[in-house]
């Protein structure tokens, strides 16, 4: 304000070109002042290189990190703790496994939320092959040949399947009885066909 007061006293004692100078020069002083001001933040450049970035920036597991835990901070209830749950499975799969492992998965979840889900599928395998679920061993031929036969496809029923197809049927609704001695056929059923069309 004090710059303000000090413009109009000069323009007060000034006319024409010399109040032009003075308003000028004061405007060129004061925000050489302003730009000066230690309590200003100042912008970085837009244009930063890559070695710039990566000196400034956190690690890419700690900056997911961080923003896992901003996300969570935010949540409620069974969501909250999912997200925390998620939190700690990432600092444990950052324990067991590569560095370069962990930064796959978290670019190829691409968000937060995706994250979390890709987390706790990757913490149950984790869990399920230490309790000894782990992926079955391959079956080998003679394991095949000691089996039985296949059985083909497109042979008719037997008898015992029919009765107990016939008997696994819930019971016909009167309205289904009553359309059946009709002869028409309800909107939400269509017939099998006689034959197969392609």
């Amino acid at each position: 304000m004090r710059w303000v007061s000090l413009l109009f006293s000069f323009g007060s004692r000034l006319s024409g070109d010399g109040m032009e100078w003075a308003a000028k020069s004061l405007f060129a002083n004061l925000m050489a002042q302003l730009l000066n001001n230690p309590h200003i933040p100042k912008l970085e450049p837009f244009s930063r290189t890559r070695l710039e970035r990566a000196i400034k920036e956190p690690p890419l597991i700690e900056k997911s990190e961080n923003e896992l835990a901003d996300y969570c901070s935010t949540l409620e209830g069974d969501d909250s703790y999912s997200c925390w749950k998620a939190y700690f499975e990432l600092k444990d799969l950052e324990r067991e496994s590569p560095k370069e492992d962990v930064e796959k998965l978290i670019l190829q979840a691409g968000g937060v939320k995706s994250l979390i889900g890709c987390l706790h599928g990757i913490s149950s395998m984790h869990k399920g092959r230490q309790n000894g679920f782990g992926l079955m061993a391959p079956m080998t031929v003679e394991k095949e040949r000691d089996g039985p036969c296949p059985i083909p496809d497109g042979l008719p029923k037997s008898k015992e399947e029919l009765e107990e197809e016939e008997r696994a049927r819930m019971p016909d609704s009167p309205y289904t009885r009553l359309l059946r001695t009709k002869g028409s056929f309800p909107a939400w059923y269509t017939p099998t066909p006689d034959h197969e069309t392609d």
